[in-house]
């Protein structure tokens, strides 16, 4: 390999190779080359990489002008389970993906008690029931690749710690990684963290291609996932994206600032308007529910117009329990504001997929084990770039 390459480059050879091989019904070792701008003794070798881990298949030969024919290889996403757990306000939802990161299984429980129960015994629980479920159907895979766990509050993930959560009365910095390790004993499986928001929007950016978006997630808490030029963003203290601090003026208290998630969080909403989480809008009046929506718009329009201001964010989702509830009313009202208050022209839409939180945590995972499988293989410290 050139001295020059670092091995960064390579794994990002290997994961836009993998998003090629992903995205294409048959592809050959030479498009592969041609595509990354690599040799083809690398296309072979990451090739070869992937068909030795169970991932690509060789199919038969495609046509060629002159001498051997061109082999091809073909995507096998059944190949593989990746398990994802999202905390979601008082629920956490737990699923199982195909190597493609197609949702197979999921469902739903009620959150109870703390940290040990919502990392280790509810996602280890509700995962062998879904892997149980499908085994029960005669669906089952060569290897689990991992678990990503999802949750709110600023997560680094790289020591392994979280700190502003409100939702397991956290402020400070506590480590989770002996909880993580437990869940990784239990399933037989690395498991990585990540903030809930971040992987919604890891999951629509993977979905969509949309190399610069904003996810703004609304229901408990409140919060804000980026990608920028095709990256995501954390910050240098994981914080980017708290926008549950953004001071926001109180239109029912003139003269009174607060946290946008003070203003409309689930339980500033039921203080407020009676809002309830379980009953949504039925039974509230009409002018009551109104006056809801025109406050969470007006927040919401007030945060998108900033922040597409600051770092030139050109599409913004909306999406979580306050989202899903009131639908296409609030992200319509939200959109009029926006085109309204900013020149920048943002989109602003819903979710273009179900469960983009699960999607993103199991791309994640998908991204790391490639880069972890690599690192344990010889073969990479040879390639060429």
């Amino acid at each position: 390999m050139d001295s020059g390459n670092s091995f960064l480059t390579v794994r990002e050879n290997y994961q836009k190779a993998f998003e090629l091989l992903t995205s294409r019904q048959e592809i050959s070792r030479v498009e592969i080359s041609k595509e990354l701008g690599v040799s083809l003794q690398t296309a072979m070798k990451i090739m070869q990489y992937f068909t030795d881990h169970g991932l690509a298949e060789c199919v038969g030969e495609g046509i060629g002008n002159l001498g051997r024919k061109p082999q091809l290889y073909a995507f096998k996403p059944d190949s593989a389970y990746i398990l994802a757990a999202v905390h979601e306000g008082n629920i956490v939802r737990v699923g199982v993906l195909d190597a493609a990161c197609r949702v197979l299984s999921e469902e739903t429980e009620e959150i109870h008690g703390g940290l040990h129960d919502w990392l280790v015994e509810q996602p280890c629980g509700m995962a062998e029931r879904l892997l149980n479920g499908l085994a029960e159907q005669g669906r089952t895979a060569r290897r689990r690749i991992g678990i990503g766990l999802c949750l709110p509050g600023v997560v680094d993930d790289v020591r392994n710690e979280i700190s502003f959560a409100p939702s397991f009365a956290l402020n400070t910095s506590y480590y989770v990684g002996d909880l993580i390790k437990e869940t990784e004993e239990r399933l037989g499986i690395p498991a990585y963290i990540e903030n809930d928001v971040n992987s919604a929007v890891y999951g629509e950016f993977r979905c969509t291609g949309s190399a610069n978006l904003a996810f703004i997630s609304l229901g408990t808490g409140m919060g804000m996932g980026l990608v920028l030029d095709g990256k995501l963003r954390r910050g240098p203290a994981f914080s980017a994206g708290e926008i549950a601090f953004m001071p926001i003026a109180d239109e029912l208290a003139p003269g009174h600032w607060r946290g946008a998630e003070e203003l409309v969080g689930l339980e500033a909403l039921r203080r407020r308007f009676g809002f309830d989480r379980h009953f949504g809008v039925s039974g509230m009046k009409e002018e009551t529910r109104e006056a809801m929506t025109g406050m969470i718009s007006n927040v919401l329009a007030h945060i998108i117009s900033t922040s597409a201001a600051l770092v030139n964010i050109t599409e913004f989702v909306l999406g979580g329990l306050t989202v899903e509830i009131l639908g296409d009313t609030l992200i319509e009202e939200t959109r009029r504001k926006v085109n309204q208050f900013s020149p920048f022209n943002a989109i602003v839409r819903g979710q273009s997929v179900p469960s983009p939180a699960l999607i993103g945590a199991a791309k994640k995972v998908l991204d790391m084990q490639i880069g972890a499988l690599m690192a344990l293989d010889s073969k990479v410290d040879t390639l060429e770039s």
